[in-house]
């Protein structure tokens, strides 16, 4: 499930492998954009997996990256996901 904006300052994310896990990050005194980018930060930093949608230009794929798009994993499911 891509990064979902509740309001302006808070962030949720949900395990797209298990749907019962899920973090949510609050960035009061950040703009919406930089709240989102700070929360996926904080989100990695925290065990959680980022997969990013599949895109044929380098751009967007950073652009995904950057903004949260894609799916997330809780660190229980990342684990268990790796290779």
């Amino acid at each position: 499930m891509p990064l979902e904006t509740l309001s302006a300052a808070h962030i949720r994310v949900t395990c797209d492998a298990c749907r019962t896990a899920n973090a949510e990050v609050c960035g009061k005194r950040d703009l919406p954009l930089m709240a989102r980018t700070a929360a996926v930060r904080k989100f990695r930093a925290a065990g959680w997996g980022h997969e990013p949608h599949e895109y044929t230009r380098t751009e967007a794929l950073g652009e995904a990256r950057g903004n949260g798009l894609g799916r997330w994993f809780c660190p229980a499911c990342a684990r268990s996901r790796q290779p």
